[in-house]
Parts: C-alpha cells; structure tokens; sequence
C-alpha cells in the first residue's frame, strides 16, 4: 500500500531519509518537466532540480502543512530555475545556438510536434501549461504557486492553447506544404 505524501513529508520532517528519498522519487519527473519548461535545456534543469532537492532538504522543517509539499517544492524549483535564467542570460554557449535544419529533420512523432511548438512559446505560457496538462496541477493551486488569481492563470492557460494551437497550425501547414 502506498504511503501518503503527507505521511512521507512527516516522516522526513522527523528525520527519515528515506522518507524524503522516497517524496524526490515521486517528484523527480514533475520538477523536471517544470525545470525543461522554463530552462529549455537538459544540464540546466538537472541543476535546478539538484539546487531544489538540496533546498528542499535543508528547509523541510519550515514546511508547515504537507499537504502542500507539491506546492512548496515547486515553488521553490521555480525560483531556482529563474535564477539559473538570469545566470545564463549574462552568456551565450555554443551549444545553444540554433541549428540550420535540413531536409528530413522535421519529427515524426506528434509529441515532438507538441514539444517543439512548446518550446516556442513564451516561458509564462511554457510554464502554465506544463504545470496544468502535464503536472496535473489544478488552477487554484498553479494560481497559489505563481502568487496570482485564479482568473489570470485562466486567463494564461486560455491565451497560451490559442498560441499552441495557432503555432502547432502553422507548424503542421508548412510540413505538409514541404511534401
């Protein structure tokens, strides 16, 4: 039978390590996702991630309520994942510059479609939508993770599915046009 999140939460607050092993193992992917969303790169969300864990570890015990434990370790992942844009802002790597696409590069498969036009998308639009259709995170809680209304993230999440939609569109128009 599987331990609630809430058990496991008070668990570790009491000092089993194995109890906060087990919450980053149900959360590892989650964070990952919302990390990828915002940082658009592998080496840069495994470091937000890692920040996070380690954060998350040193300052359980000011957690009050864990029934929020999604919540707060999100919360906190999107600000270290914000800090690590700011950080790479000041510099331009070279393995982030855009590549020149040539003939068949196109995907294949409709998640990478759905991936690509995401990735196209501003990071608040980015963000909403991984949090909402990917991390199954209803809009109140997105709302009380991002400290605004619940009628902006609606708001949000209704403006970035026209823009998804209209850049999946454009996206599919000029693929079959190129056949």
């Amino acid at each position: 039978m599987p331990v609630s999140t809430e058990k496991l939460v008070r668990q570790a607050q009491a000092g089993d390590k194995d109890a906060f092993i087990a919450l980053m193992d149900a959360y590892k992917l989650s964070l990952t996702r919302a990390a990828m969303a915002i940082l658009h790169n592998e080496e840069d969300a495994a470091d937000a991630v890692a920040e996070t864990v380690v954060e998350a570890f040193s300052r359980l015990c000011t957690l009050r309520q864990p029934k929020y434990f999604k919540t707060w370790i999100t919360r906190a992942l999107i600000c270290n994942s914000c800090d690590i844009l700011r950080q790479s802002r000041r510099y331009v790597s070279m393995d982030r510059l855009p590549e020149t696409e040539g003939p068949g590069s196109h995907p294949t498969d409709s998640t990478l479609d759905i991936q690509a036009c995401l990735a196209q998308l501003a990071e608040n639009d980015r963000l909403v939508l991984t949090l909402h259709y990917m991390d199954g995170l209803k809009i109140k809680e997105i709302a009380k993770m991002l400290e605004t209304k619940e009628g902006t993230i609606k708001a949000r999440l209704s403006r970035s599915r026209q823009r998804l939609q209209k850049i999946y569109l454009e996206r599919e128009g000029n693929t079959c046009g190129a056949k």
